[in-house]
Order: structure tokens, then C-alpha cells, then sequence
């Protein structure tokens, strides 16, 4: 029952928190929005991203116009949604150069990682995408301003093995968050985009349209994930800075 409760918070009000980042840059996605529009209004009379979606090559598919202007648009907008997100636990914090290269630096220390363990056997890289699942966001909040690049492998080594002390004794709950966060962004972009492609199909100048909604709705949905996140990883920091307090409030 308490970690039904627990649960509860964690989800309430999530929905709303996606609203209130995606209104923080509204201008942004909006200039991204009209983009896609742009791309789709130029090869919608041709586009038959169907019949491409329907061959099974899914790098013809993501190259495609306005679909591959969706997805840099959206990866492009990840650097806007994490700040956004992170501003609940710090803020003061902000997007700087130096923070911009250690998100990439991470994703791709993560990545490696996770697809080493992957390589391994299909359980391992579960494991290691698991623990290392707070790296991004502890390297984040320990990266300065004014950041060296000397500093930077301390701060990743440190940022990942703090990942797996907060995660390693809550893993199966981390599993379950990671798991809902990625349904949160999946599963509606993917209808989203079946959506895009039947309309694309019965009428083709409904690309103008769809295009830019796949973006909003993706753009929504990442930023409904990263509320969780955050959610997730207060929840943890809590608990390894004040293990006693943590347990009085579950109780």
C-alpha cells in the first residue's frame, strides 16, 4: 500500500508538469513546428512515405521528407526540453556550451556502455542502462558555468558511479520508471506517426499539418518524460542524502 501511495505522487500531476515545460520554450517549438510545416508543404504532393514505410528500410523512412526534419527538429530540442526539466531541482540552471558538450559526452559514454553490456547478452545491457539511467542528469548538475575540459572526465567517471549508488538499491523501481517513461514517449509517437502516414495516403496535403503535430506531440510527450525523470531522481537524491527523513515521510 505505501508503495502504491509512493507511486501515486510520483505520477500525479505529470501530465500538466509537460504543459508547463513545453510553455517555458513555446517560441522555440513553435519556430521548429513551422519548419516541418515548411518541409512538408514542399514534397507532400510526392512524399508516399507509406510505400517508403511499407519497403522496411528504416533508413529510407527516417531520411524521408518532413520526416527526418521531425526527428533533428526533436533531437534538436532535446537541448531546450533537459533545462527546462532540470530547473525543477536547480533553478538557476541554464544550458551553457560546456554543459551542451558534456550531455552529448554522456549520451555517448551511456550509449557505449549500455551497448557493450548489450553485446555481452541482452540482460546485462538492461542492468548497465539501468544503473547508469541518473548519470546524465548528476553530470549536469556537477558541471560549473565556467567548466574545463580537465575537469570534464572527472566529473563523467564521478557522474556515472553516482548513478549506480543511487540506482543499484532501487532498481527494480527505476526499471519501472524508465520503462513508463519510455511508453510515455513511444507509444503515442508511434500511432502519431501511423497516423501521419494513413492521412499522408487518403490526403496528401494533410502532411502540412501532421507534420508539425507529430513534432508538438513528440516535443509534449519528451517533456512529460523528463518531469518523471526528475521526479525520480529527487526522490533518490533524497533518500542517499537523507536516508532517516526519507523513511519517516514513506511512513
Amino acid at each position: 500500500m505505501d508503495s502504491e501511495r509512493r507511486s501515486r505522487r510520483l505520477f500525479d500531476g505529470i501530465f500538466a508538469d509537460g504543459f508547463a515545460l513545453m510553455r517555458e520554450r513555446w517560441m522555440v517549438y513553435g519556430a521548429m513546428m513551422v519548419a516541418c510545416g515548411i518541409s512538408a508543404a514542399t514534397v507532400y504532393q510526392h512524399a508516399s512515405l507509406l510505400k517508403t514505410f511499407a519497403t522496411g528500410d528504416l533508413g529510407s523512412v527516417v531520411r524521408s521528407q518532413p520526416l527526418n526534419i521531425v526527428l533533428m527538429s526533436a533531437l534538436v530540442a532535446i537541448f531546450f526540453v533537459l533545462p527546462s526539466a532540470l530547473r525543477k531541482l536547480d533553478t538557476k540552471f541554464r544550458m551553457t556550451t560546456a554543459r551542451a558538450i558534456m550531455t552529448v559526452a554522456m549520451i555517448v559514454c551511456v550509449g557505449v556502455a549500455t551497448d557493450l553490456g548489450y553485446a555481452a547478452a541482452f540482460i546485462p545491457g538492461i542492468v548497465i542502462g539501468v544503473l547508469m539511467s541518473q548519470a546524465l542528469i548528476n553530470a549536469l548538475l556537477r558541471t560549473g558555468e565556467g567548466a574545463t575540459m580537465s575537469g570534464a572526465f572527472a566529473t563523467i567517471y564521478d557522474s556515472m558511479r553516482g548513478s549506480v549508488t543511487q540506482t543499484r538499491s532501487h532498481f527494480a523501481t527505476t526499471f519501472g520508471v524508465l520503462a513508463a517513461s519510455l511508453a510515455i514517449l513511444g507509444i503515442p509517437f508511434f500511432f502519431g506517426l501511423c497516423a501521419m502516414l494513413v492521412l499522408d495516403v487518403i490526403v496528401p496535403r494533410s502532411l502540412i499539418l501532421t507534420a508539425p503535430l507529430l513534432f508538438a506531440q513528440f516535443i509534449y510527450c519528451e517533456c512529460v518524460r523528463y518531469a518523471l525523470i526528475v521526479r525520480w531522481y529527487r526522490r533518490l537524491d533524497a533518500e542517499q542524502k537523507h536516508p532517516i527523513l526519507s523513511m519517516v515521510r514513506a511512513a
